[in-house]
């Protein structure tokens, strides 16, 4: 009689490993194949609010007109003598080779002096003419809000003894910015990076993966 319960307390003791291994092994297999859907590839920096700014061609932009599509954006004023012209003329090149789905924005640190007209003399100068790059003016405290707060981009004034030349009149970022399709902002580039083309390839094909999980 204690043989045989015996025997059954050591089947029943080695079902329940049996199971137990079952059971470990499935919720392994379940975490080594769990997709990290719920976390977003590229961090999360900051979120855009509503604005209402000027185009190059007159228009009204808003926060509105560019959801739906990931953007890139920059802060630059018309009278820069170094960087500004820089910067434009490397966006430019990068819209060659970057999908025709992404938008740019470039803000103006200097509304006093870049009107609409303005800084639509400036694009065309620095080969764009098209309604998806927009060059957006407005009151300095809207421009800042988006470009400062929401961008996360630095621009000061620079003081006078502190001048090369009477144009040189602001600190500001020399970055480009990635902004998502839901107006959040999701990385940084330098202007001149060697390879800032394939970074911003790399940044947009994270984007697209988070969307098709």
């Amino acid at each position: 009689m204690a043989d045989r319960d015996t025997k059954q307390m050591i089947k029943w003791s080695l079902l329940g490993f049996i199971v137990a291994l079952i059971v470990a092994n499935l919720v392994i297999g379940k975490r080594e194949h769990r997709t990290p859907s719920a976390q977003p590839v590229l961090p999360e920096i900051s979120t855009i609010h509503s604005f209402n700014l000027t185009n190059q061609f007159g228009a009204t932009i808003t926060l509105e007109d560019l959801i739906g599509r990931p953007w890139l954006a920059d802060i630059i004023f018309t009278r820069c003598p170094t960087v500004c012209p820089r910067m434009t003329q490397t966006l430019g090149e990068l819209r060659a080779t970057l999908p025709s789905t992404l938008r740019y924005v470039s803000l103006t640190t200097d509304p006093a002096h870049d009107t609409p007209a303005v800084m639509k003399a400036f694009a065309e100068a620095h080969g764009s003419n098209d309604t998806d790059w927009h060059f957006l003016t407005g009151s300095k405290a809207d421009l800042m809000r988006l470009a400062i707060d929401d961008l996360k981009l630095i621009s000061v004034p620079k003081e006078k003894g502190k001048r090369d030349n009477p144009n040189d009149l602001f600190v500001h970022s020399s970055l480009y910015i990635l902004v998502d399709a839901k107006g959040r902002v999701r990385k940084s580039f330098e202007h001149d990076a060697t390879n800032l083309v394939q970074q911003v390839q790399a940044a947009l094909k994270q984007l697209e993966d988070e969307n098709v999980r």
